[in-house]
């Protein structure tokens, strides 16, 4: 008897629509008409006719596509349904088919069953995310956007802004990709397109060739994408660890400077300013004016042994009175003296007499000592 073999099936993935990234990506309004709801003017009348006084005949159904969620200002309360919830309230079926009547008319990407895709599966981002509610946030403050060059950056931001709201595709052609993004060269669109891919940036589907001509690729922009999110990481690890090097250095140079700082000897301080110096004037006790001290008259002969000191004279100052003295009136004849270089002996001796009579005069006059 032949033993029985367990037979053992094939586990295949199972993998269903992502829910997360229908309520994100795919537009509300294009899921409105769709359903054959007539939008006017941002609104829409309410399923829910029977809540409404004259069925609603002014639309009520507000939607909001900055949040893509819809709200009815009569029956529903603060915060309103997403697209899922729309379709499940109108055409009145479960969640499952809910999802599979959006996945049947756009582009979904499916999930495998128990891995949904978002934060549990991408390791925690260090650094801070979720502020402004943009993709984009992501790429800037993990420095992944300074570390792309030029071509990628400007090819990047175009593709995502020329994507389809409910695909979320873009089709251009290479021209209308260097048009738009101010790329100049062929080329560097080409290496561009292939590096965001190769950063799983970018997921990038060619177009069919028909004859020799082929279509227009289309594009789809994944800052989303879990390996593309390692990268980040990756990067924004290395920048904090240039950051830390880089403050390691300036610190040492700081101590180096204080440790020479120390060592340097302190300079003596500066010399006070000059200050302003009170000098007595030359007057004397009465209040008038005094004469200068003697100066030392030395007359010498033409031997140095002849050379003989003489007490101190007021010879040679030609002093006057004051009365005399007048500083606006010149003197008169008799009181001028004409002095004549080359002077002889006897001329210089009846110089010297008439500065002692002069002395003499003023001694007897004012009483004071020469």
């Amino acid at each position: 008897m032949s033993q029985v073999l367990a037979i053992v099936p094939q586990v295949q993935d199972v993998s269903r629509p992502d829910i997360s990234w229908i309520k994100k990506h795919v537009s509300i309004l294009a899921i409105a008409r769709q359903l054959g709801m007539p939008i006017r003017r941002g609104r829409a009348q309410c399923w829910r006719t029977e809540n409404h006084r004259h069925g609603d005949a002014d639309p009520s159904l507000s939607f909001h596509e900055r949040r893509n969620r819809c709200r009815c200002f009569v029956c529903d309360m603060r915060g309103g349904h997403s697209n899922i919830d729309l379709v499940m309230n109108v055409l009145g079926c479960d969640l499952g088919s809910a999802v599979q009547w959006i996945a049947e008319r756009f582009a979904v990407p499916n999930v495998k069953v128990g891995r949904p895709i978002g934060n549990s599966l991408v390791s925690p981002r260090p650094y801070r995310v979720g502020v402004h509610g943009s993709e984009w946030e992501v790429i800037v403050r993990s420095g992944m956007w300074g570390a792309m060059t030029t071509a990628e950056r400007s090819i990047l931001v175009t593709l995502d802004q020329f994507k389809d709201s409910e695909s979320g595709l873009t089709r251009l052609s290479y021209r209308a990709i260097m048009r738009y993004s101010g790329v100049k060269k062929m080329a560097n669109v080409s290496s561009a397109i292939k590096e965001l891919s190769r950063m799983h940036a970018l997921q990038v589907s060619r177009g069919q060739r028909i004859g020799i001509t082929r279509e227009c690729s289309a594009y789809r922009v994944t800052l989303d994408d879990p390996k593309f999110l390692e990268l980040c990481n990756g990067v924004f690890a290395d920048a904090r660890q240039e950051i830390a090097q880089e403050r390691e250095y300036r610190a040492s140079l700081k101590r180096e400077h204080q440790k020479s700082a120390r060592k340097t000897p302190v300079k003596s301080p500066r010399p006070p300013a000059a200050s302003l110096q009170v000098v007595a004037l030359n007057t004397n006790t009465a209040g008038g004016l005094r004469p200068p001290d003697h100066p030392n008259i030395c007359v010498s002969n033409s031997k140095p042994e002849m050379q003989r000191h003489e007490p101190p004279t007021c010879e040679g100052l030609n002093l006057s009175s004051p009365r005399e003295v007048h500083a606006d009136l010149s003197l008169s004849p008799g009181q001028r003296e004409i002095g004549v270089l080359g002077q002889t002996g006897d001329s210089v001796l009846a110089r010297r007499q008439l500065l002692q009579k002069q002395a003499e005069e003023i001694k007897a006059r004012y009483g004071v000592q020469p």
